[in-house]
């Protein structure tokens, strides 16, 4: 705990929040940085106009054992749906803090032990409760199936629906990190039956079998779609889940194919040289201590009080989009890092900066690679924002990918000609691997898109417009009885 006056020192080590708020209730510069906190900070009785003692030790009604349960009750269910930790309240920093606001009457939920044993299924009923009654109300669902990692290191999957909200209905371990598409179909059935979905009909294989269409089945079988990302296996589940009549229709991951287009895009000769210059510098200065700090000095330095520069961001190698932060970074960092360089050459005990490294500052080629790469690359980065967000709908599937080329055709012209046509087609590659035909049908019904449906509408993709596989959706749809 410290104070966050810009010129205040002080800091509280103990994490006591009664010292934390007497702290703040005689600092002047805290009273200066924020008007209206002395209304928060002093304590009020019922019918009191005037502020309690700066102590806060105005008189509390004592809680009852009923009313100390819930609270708890209500904090573990706080913690079920966001996703803390069963111990994320038990520190002292947290116990301080809920003592002070509650007149020392409530200190929290309790340990892990306490809160998983005792408070968590009582909570678990009524969130569960909470998320049945809003997929009830929904006309349709999707569903999404994906691996993670525990905090034990094990693989498990989880089952989520969207709402548009995400609900997470059910997770599930099969002990290796990948298992056949036969049991993860078995898995996700079993998980699409548990108590989330119990009254909503999640497969039409009866009826798709008596030769309804599935135009007749939107109202009724409500977990209409089934979207996971790329693996062999992943393909092979949703292949089988709609032949079978589990989903009406699948498509892979659209974000996770957005990122793969960063990857093709990172082989492009502008791209693939502002990209290897600039991890060239950002590793160096990012694992070196001393490189580090000069550069921050060179920055305070450089500043001069105005508007100060990022420092230099890393990114993942399975998150591609990130490509566009680290070059963003190095671009606005280069005139410090030329400084550093300069600044280095004149100490007294230099620290050695490998020839790569100092290359790649001071390249005229890097610099121009970079100008010209960065506003693609940090493009394609706010379109994954965009797709991963939870309320982005189907139609922006297609209509994002459709954009994107008709765009490379008339903006980004620092890149050549060439370069653009190379992105164009491994947009093309992505998009064709990734949708499925209900996917362009749900583009062609969202009014949104109608300025720029006539124009992208010709655009092929593997051989075939948009309007071609629109009128291919409509067919599927109706079980071929389109009139």
């Amino acid at each position: 705990m410290s104070c966050k006056a810009a010129t205040c020192t002080y800091k509280n080590v103990s994490k006591n929040a009664t010292r934390a708020r007497r702290h703040l209730l005689s600092c002047a510069l805290a009273v200066e940085c924020f008007p209206g906190m002395l209304d928060n900070l002093l304590p009020r009785r019922d019918g009191d106009n005037d502020a309690g003692s700066p102590d806060g030790d105005c008189s509390l009604p004592a809680l009852t054992s009923a009313t100390r349960t819930l609270w708890r009750q209500r904090f573990a269910q706080v913690q079920l749906e966001s996703g803390f930790a069963c111990s994320a309240f038990d520190t002292d920093g947290w116990r301080s803090v809920l003592r002070l606001i509650s007149g020392n009457r409530f200190d929290g939920p309790g340990g892990r032990n306490i809160v998983a044993r005792t408070h968590l299924p009582v909570a678990v009923g009524a969130s569960d409760g909470a998320a049945a009654a809003c997929i009830i109300d929904c006309v349709a669902l999707s569903a999404s199936l994906d691996w993670m990692t525990d905090e034990n290191g094990c693989w498990v999957y989880n089952i989520m629906v969207y709402t548009p909200r995400p609900i997470l209905v059910c997770t599930f371990r099969l002990g290796v990190p990948a298992g056949t598409a036969d049991t993860l179909l078995a898995r996700l059935e079993a998980g699409l039956s548990g108590p989330l979905l119990k009254s909503v009909a999640t497969s039409s294989s009866a009826e798709l079998a008596g030769g309804a269409s599935p135009q007749l089945l939107f109202s009724s079988r409500r977990v209409l779609a089934l979207c996971t990302d790329s693996p062999s296996t992943m393909v092979a589940l949703r292949t089988r889940a709609v032949d079978r009549g589990q989903f009406l229709f699948a498509f892979r991951c659209a974000a996770h194919e957005s990122n793969l287009v960063a990857s093709d895009a990172a082989r492009v000769a502008v791209c693939a040289l502002a990209l290897r210059e600039s991890l060239i510098i950002t590793v160096f200065f990012t694992r070196s201590y001393r490189a580090r700090s000069l550069l921050q000095a060179v920055h305070k330095m450089l500043a001069g009080g105005g508007a100060e520069v990022g420092a230099l961001r890393t990114y993942s190698r399975t998150r591609w989009a990130g490509e566009g932060a680290t070059i963003a970074s190095v671009g606005a960092n280069l005139p410090a890092l030329q400084h550093t360089l300069v600044e280095n050459g004149h100490s007294e005990a230099p620290i050695v900066v490998p020839v790569p490294v100092a290359a790649a500052v001071n390249s005229t080629a890097a610099a121009d690679a970079i100008r010209r790469a960065l506003p693609f690359l940090c493009f394609i980065a706010r379109i994954v924002e965009h797709l991963e967000a939870d309320s982005a709908p189907l139609s922006s599937y297609t209509g994002v990918f459709a954009c994107l080329p008709a765009t490379l055709a008339n903006h980004f012209t620092d890149i050549s000609v060439a370069e653009r046509q190379l992105l164009q087609g491994a947009l093309e590659r992505r998009y064709t691997s990734f949708s499925d035909l209900m996917v362009e049908l749900a583009f062609f019904l969202d009014p949104f898109w109608s300025p720029v449906r006539g124009r992208l509408s010709m655009l092929r993709w593997g051989g075939q417009s948009l309007a071609y596989m629109r009128d291919a959706a409509v067919e599927r749809l109706c079980g071929g009885h389109v009139s």
